[in-house]
């Protein structure tokens, strides 16, 4: 299995002027309808891996035993890669399920002749997960799903406030998720492993353990990722849109070149004070965006309502004290309810909507009426809200051999990963 990631740190050197501008932004920032990119669009564009084109990567080759599914030995190259096929998940979600890998079916009987390919990284996929599963002492939750946000005008002539906001859903844990997800997993682990153990520094991400209030760190030392279930992990994924990533590939792109002498070659050295301050600015920075991107989320989740005149949600209670916090079902709004008596974790209710403050962002409520009992569902969403994992970076940058495309760049607005790392 080949992992190919976009490869700008060739095309970018250390204390250069777009390598200043990189440092700055630290990272892309998204929200509903638009992007601000961490690098030059133009060098976006010349780096990213775009179909029919023979591209520069940092990839890595994976040995696998077919019976098993075990990784057996691992390859790093710099290269150029032929990309074949951009495969997206907005448009082949809905036909590259669990049943057509069992068994291929309809138009897309064979979808580019790579059923045979992905019905293989599926069941990798699946493989790898069971194995973290095993570290983590307990399965992975895909039970809430991830929101896309998508802006249309409603009057031909595009008049500033006349956007229409779409909210659709993506299930969590589909297989091209999933393939993308694993994937994405290999190579950061791999790849930090390997800075590692030729003693050259790199950006790392752990988390001592999976108890309550123990949350993801970033630093300089490889050590156990408990909520991903992986000895060490760096960000490595995904260097068009993160600066950390860029900075890993910088070194692993030494260790590939170097071997041995990799740590006399990198440009960041052991103990670099560089890299702890870019580590300190990026997790302040990162912070800022993701509080900016929920708040514009949340912004265009209240207008929805508004404008699809909504009265009433379906909501779960996520949290009983000190306030009450409840989660609606179908959209992603998480507010607090004036307060009401006799409400347990995970019991549905069926609250009215009076009115939103666009200014405040907040929810005005009025009837609350039961619709079950407590069943523990969402006691459980709770507790993976408190993990604060990586696990939600499923769009991150990974591109496989058979060419899925780096969905970080190509989807504005649908990172999950930001999302998730603003619990972090």
């Amino acid at each position: 299995l080949g992992i190919h990631i976009a490869a700008p740190a060739l095309g970018i050197a250390p204390g250069d002027a777009i390598d200043v501008q990189a440092r700055n932004r630290l990272s892309t920032v998204y929200m509903p309808g638009n992007k601000i990119t961490m690098l030059p669009d133009d060098l976006v564009n010349q780096f990213s891996l775009k179909a029919g084109q023979l591209c520069p990567t940092v990839s890595l080759y994976v040995s696998i035993d077919e019976a098993s599914l075990q990784i057996t030995s691992t390859e790093s190259r710099v290269e150029r890669t032929s990309i074949s096929h951009n495969l997206r998940h907005d448009q082949l979600g809905e036909i590259v399920t669990p049943d057509w890998l069992a068994k291929p079916s309809g138009e897309a009987t064979e979808l580019f002749g790579l059923h045979r390919e992905l019905a293989f990284l599926h069941r990798f996929a699946l493989a790898r997960k069971q194995q973290r599963e095993l570290v983590r002492g307990k399965p992975e939750n895909f039970n809430r799903p991830d929101f896309n946000f998508r802006l249309a005008q409603s009057t031909p002539d595009g008049i500033a406030g006349d956007e229409s906001v779409v909210i659709s859903q993506r299930a969590r844990g589909e297989p091209l998720d999933l393939i993308v997800a694993e994937c994405m997993i290999v190579a950061n682990h791999q790849w930090g492993a390997h800075l590692n153990d030729l003693g050259v520094p790199g950006i790392y991400r752990s988390q001592a353990s999976l108890a309550p209030g123990i949350k993801v760190r970033m630093g300089t030392r490889a050590q156990p990722h408990a909520g991903i279930g992986v000895p060490c992990y760096a960000w490595s994924t995904s260097p068009l849109r993160r600066y950390t990533d860029l900075v890993n590939q910088w070194q692993i792109i030494a260790c590939v070149k170097h071997g041995q002498t990799a740590a006399l070659a990198a440009p960041f050295k052991p103990k670099d004070a560089q890299l702890l301050g870019i580590i300190g600015a990026f997790d302040a920075t990162y912070a800022s965006y993701n509080a900016f991107q929920t708040g514009m989320e949340r912004y265009w989740t209240l207008q929805y309502l508004i404008q699809q005149k909504i009265t009433s949600l379906t909501v779960s209670v996520i949290k009983d004290q000190p306030d009450i916090l409840v989660r609606a079902s179908e959209l992603p709004l998480v507010f607090k309810l004036p307060a009401t008596r006799g409400l347990a974790r995970g019991q549905q209710l069926r609250v009215g909507i009076h009115g939103v403050d666009l200014l405040s962002l907040e929810v005005h409520t009025g009837t609350v009426e039961p619709i079950s009992d407590a069943n523990g569902s969402s006691e459980q969403d709770a507790a993976d809200e408190d993990e604060s994992t990586d696990l939600g970076d499923l769009a991150g940058g990974v591109v496989l051999a058979v060419e899925l495309d780096e969905a970080g760049e190509a989807s504005a607005t649908t990172d999950a990963a930001q999302r998730v790392e603003s619990t972090a």
